[in-house]
């Protein structure tokens, strides 16, 4: 008799998904150290390049339509690249405390002090002090080192666009080819109202969206396997605090999972509240414990306390201790306020949005008539509205962050336009059902 059938099934998932975190741990480790021996001359030499070119754009230059959503953050960008350039072996410990090194310099008229930094250290000059950004895992450098072997900041980010958009053009072929054309255009158009061109031109933005993608792509591997659900979102949750630099952490869960509750109510199996709340916590959990990881590591195999800083940062985050000097910001009228300006643009961009509304709303009421479709079939999919309300509940959570940062954070509405349009096209697929 195998193991799996000696266990009750709860202890056996469980199981699963200590092994899978542990293993994700010891691999997340492991990538981090192998990139410490990237080639250094290479990737100072491409970075230098780099710091040029971010010299000229300014740490938040605005694109497009010059609107505040159109606003890139190179200021974050350039603290990725000095944490990466900084990861080396020179200092393994480097890997846990994040060093960003800093320089006593005086800077001269239009340059940026952290773009100096990044410059100076590329150059190969010895820094005079450090700061230890050790409560993420920047993961990203995993990956960041090696391609900077190879390319310059520029390069990596026209690169890294073009995945992101093959990747959502996969995406949609893989929705349309598995359930319909109106779905896959649903998905499509709650990627396109988050501006994906201001995405894709800022490494910073990019993790989440691109560990969504890959995501639905593998999610129908998981149709026929719900044993095998909760290792899934446990790793989405793992993979979202390794790269990601907390931008719109719900997307990496929300999009996929809105796309497995879809496809297995095309096979008339029920995505009840019960497995959905399920599939979130377990995310949560990973992403959760994944932090607790790095803190744990940190505190126990450097001389930093990771512990100490993590809770500290968590603790002003959330309100818990109000961060001096941004009082003001610990507010959930302003942080909607702040999410109403950046999802609309401007009042031009409201009425536009809000008439766009009104239109798909009539439309909707005017196929629901002609297929003469009752309350009871907009009941069925109705859990899935649950989805389209969690980014809110996520900004209501986090309404220091958001209201400081709410001209990226807010992307994570791309899920509540998802879960709306998704539940629209299947409970139409409910109403041909009837009629047939």
């Amino acid at each position: 008799m195998r193991m799996k059938d000696k266990c009750p099934a709860g202890l056996w998932q469980f199981g699963k998904c200590a092994a899978a975190f542990c293993l994700s741990v010891v691999i997340a480790m492991g990538a981090l150290l192998a990139a410490c021996f990237a080639p250094q001359d290479k990737i100072n030499e491409n970075l230098l390049e780099s710091a040029y070119g971010i010299s000229i754009e300014g740490q938040y230059p605005v694109i497009g339509d010059r609107k505040i959503n159109s606003l890139l953050d190179n200021a974050t960008d350039t603290a990725i690249l000095r944490a990466t350039v900084g990861m080396n072996r020179d200092y393994l410990g480097s890997v846990l405390t994040n060093p960003l090194y800093s320089y006593n310099v005086e800077l001269k008229e239009g340059e940026d002090y952290a773009v100096k930094c990044l410059e100076l250290y590329s150059s190969g000059m010895r820094h005079d002090g450090e700061f230890l950004y050790v409560r993420y895992w920047m993961g990203f450098r995993a990956i960041l080192r090696w391609l900077f072997v190879f390319f310059d900041y520029y390069q990596v980010k026209r690169y890294a666009g073009f995945l992101f958009f093959v990747l959502f053009a996969l995406v949609l072929c893989d929705i349309a080819k598995r359930v319909d054309s109106k779905t896959a255009f649903a998905f499509a158009v709650s990627v396109i109202l988050v501006r994906p061109q201001v995405i894709v031109n800022s490494l910073q933005f990019l993790p989440c969206f691109l560990i969504a993608f890959f995501a639905m792509l593998a999610v129908p591997l998981l149709e026929d396997k719900p044993q095998w659900d909760g290792v899934f979102f446990l790793e989405i949750g793992i993979l979202t605090m390794y790269f990601d630099f907390y931008t719109t952490p719900l997307v990496a869960v929300g999009l996929p999972l809105v796309y497995l509750a879809v496809l297995r109510a095309r096979q008339g199996k029920p995505s009840t509240l019960r497995w959905m709340l399920r599939c979130v916590l377990i995310w949560l959990a990973g992403y959760a414990l994944m932090w607790m990881a790095k803190l744990t590591l940190t505190s126990l195999l450097t001389s930093v306390d990771g512990l100490k800083d993590g809770f500290a940062a968590f603790s002003r985050r959330m309100g818990i201790v109000k961060s001096e000097g941004y009082e003001q910001y610990y507010s959930l009228t302003l942080a909607f306020e702040n999410l109403r300006s950046v999802i609309f643009s401007d009042p031009e961009g409201k009425a536009v949005y809000l008439l766009g509304a009104g239109l798909t709303a009539l439309s909707i009421c005017v196929c629901a008539l002609r297929q003469k479709l009752r309350l009871p079939v907009f009941a069925k999919y109705l859990n899935l509205l649950l989805l389209a309300v969690l980014p809110f509940i996520w900004f209501c959570c986090t309404a220091q962050p958001i209201a400081i940062h709410y001209w990226y954070q807010y992307r994570s509405i791309a899920l509540t336009h998802w879960a709306v349009g998704a539940y629209v096209t299947m409970t139409f697929w409910q109403g041909e059902q009837l009629q047939a």
